[in-house]
């Protein structure tokens, strides 16, 4: 055994593989000893680099029991970071067969702290290292990210002079307990992320497959919401449709781009191949043909773009994507309370850029206050931009003859301040109203600035703003206009019902209407009947 040891430690000394840019060694030893599995390769980038680089650790996954650090997936996934920039590792420990629960978390945390120490020999910076690992691997690497303060978990390993605390940690399907009574593993929750759910942890990206029936998705959420609740406000939570392979070998086209986000931002990568720094799915991507995602592009600091994922598949295949630019309810620089909508319309081909930075939790930062819809202005400017760069992931996408605003209560408001904009050709007004009374900025004499078709979207006599919109509607004499509202909806109406109900609904058949010309829509506003939509009241005017 130890003579294998020693071929081992030779082979890592001589092999080097070269992978395009990047150099890639194999079967690296970070514990000495009997054991095969404290093995890991290390890829790095070839090009030189003034500073030090981040670390990803990439653990595989198996049931504790199986799998290896050979695995096409893991090997791919490591030079993908590696050519990002990234230097990246493979990492192998002991499976339950070889030794009992919690071998395995020691030997990934001494795989840590072995990076650590020789930090130096690899260029790395040893304050930013993230994990990533899939299923028992997700587990792991969960564990590195919250279980540092746990010094029984360290295990008999060396580099005991160093930490095994990471700057970030990924899972994809991670348990975050064994979810079974009857294994004797639930007695210990220390080995497991619930375990740490009050924990001051490092920044978290959970990612889940809703079908998934291994790791059960129910579990992963309840985790998530609790540690919410405990106060963590740097835990992240994307669910898509799949089952257990889910950021393994599939629903990449979501999560792959989200680790990368997730990890440049972390790790603090300036050069990654990124062009958003966050990204958030609502509602599993939504209902329509797009799959839509929620985004904090680079290039448009304190706002969310909801999206299609593919936005030249999408374009594509549906035609261009026409742009809704939204101000919040409260005039607040937040759409957290809106997004259930936002991303449903985006699932059908659109692009709508809202106001605020992104937010997990509506607790997790300060809410402020915007003064006029000079953002809206702003975000029309950024995405002609985009549509006009070749370099740009919107190039030739985005259909610049169909702009509009939107807004919901005080967002309304700060719609009708830059509605003259000649570029806008339809506004659509959620649970809003002007009267008599004046508020950001705006008042009825900007209803004269409408040039374009406009619907009124409301919620009935509880709305506080729906006597004003029956005013303003009453106002409009030129402008095609529509009046829609649902019965008893309140001022928020359907916006925090899953995929927006029927406010999404009513919005998209405008949009699709007014802004994709499709005219089997008009009888919809012009001729409805209630049996057209349950709970719904809906007319029209000055359409010809």
């Amino acid at each position: 055994m130890k003579r294998l040891s020693l071929v081992m430690a030779m082979t890592a000394l001589t092999l080097c593989i070269m992978a395009q840019e990047i150099t890639v060694s194999r079967d690296v030893r970070y514990r000495e000893g009997e054991s095969n599995s404290w093995v890991l390769d290390i890829a790095r980038p070839q090009a030189a680099t003034q500073g030090l680089r981040p670390a990803i650790v990439i653990i595989h996954g198996g049931g504790w029991n199986a799998g290896s650090k050979n695995d096409p997936v893991y090997q791919n996934l490591m030079q993908h970071y590696a050519k990002q920039g990234y230097v990246a590792l493979s990492v192998g420990y002991r499976l339950t067969r070889e030794a009992p629960m919690p071998a395995c978390i020691e030997d990934v945390k001494c795989a840590v702290r072995w990076l650590k120490a020789h930090a130096a020999d690899y260029g790395v910076d040893p304050n930013r290292i993230g994990c990533y690992g899939h299923s028992a691997g997700g587990h792991l690497s969960l564990m590195l990210g919250v279980s540092s303060g746990n010094k029984d978990l360290e295990g008999d390993g060396p580099w005991k002079e160093q930490t095994s605390a990471v700057t970030c940690a990924c899972g994809g399907a991670p348990p975050t307990e064994i979810g079974n009574a009857g294994n004797t593993w639930s007695q210990h929750p220390e080995w497991w992320p619930i375990g740490y759910e009050d924990a001051v942890t490092p920044p978290l990206l959970l990612l889940q497959g809703a079908q998934d029936p291994i790791v059960r998705p129910n579990l992963t959420e309840a985790y998530v919401n609790n540690c919410r609740k405990a106060g963590n406000k740097k835990i992240e939570f994307i669910k898509i449709a799949g089952q257990h392979g889910v950021a393994f070998d599939q629903g990449l086209d979501i999560t792959l781009p989200a680790m990368d986000a997730f990890f440049a931002r972390n790790l603090k990568l300036e050069n990654a191949n990124t062009q958003f720094t966050r990204m958030k799915v609502v509602d599993g991507c939504g209902q329509g043909p797009c799959r839509a995602v929620a985004v904090e592009e680079r290039s448009l600091p304190g706002y969310v773009v909801y999206r299609p994922i593919d936005l030249k598949k999408s374009a594509t295949e549906k035609g261009l994507l026409p742009v809704i630019a939204f101000a919040n309810g409260g005039c607040n620089d937040t759409s957290i309370t809106h997004e259930r909508v936002l991303s449903e319309l985006a699932s059908h081909g659109y692009i709508i850029i809202a106001i605020g930075e992104m937010q997990w939790d509506l607790q997790d930062r300060h809410i402020n206050h915007t003064p006029d819809g000079a953002l809206l202005t702003k975000a029309i400017d950024w995405v002609l931009a985009q549509n006009a760069d070749p370099k740009s992931p919107y190039y030739q996408t985005v259909d610049t003859k169909h702009i509009g605003l939107s807004g919901q209560s005080c967002g309304g408001a700060q719609v009708l301040t830059v509605a003259k904009d000649p570029r806008v050709s339809t506004y659509i007004m959620f649970n809003t109203g002007m009267g008599t009374m004046s508020m950001a900025g705006a008042s009825k004499q900007q209803l004269n600035d409408l040039h374009g078709s406009v619907i009124y979207i409301v919620g009935d006599k509880p709305d506080v703003a729906y006597a004003n919109a029956v005013v303003d509607y009453d106002n409009i004499k030129k402008t095609p206009v529509a009046f829609a509202n649902l019965l008893n909806g309140g001022h928020m109406g359907t916006f925090a019902q899953p995929f927006g109900g029927t406010f999404a609904q009513v919005a998209l058949k405008w949009m699709e209407w007014q802004m994709r010309g499709k005219t089997e829509n008009a009888a919809f506003f012009t001729q409805f009947t209630p049996d057209k939509m349950e709970g719904w009241e809906i007319k029209a005017k000055n359409f010809k």
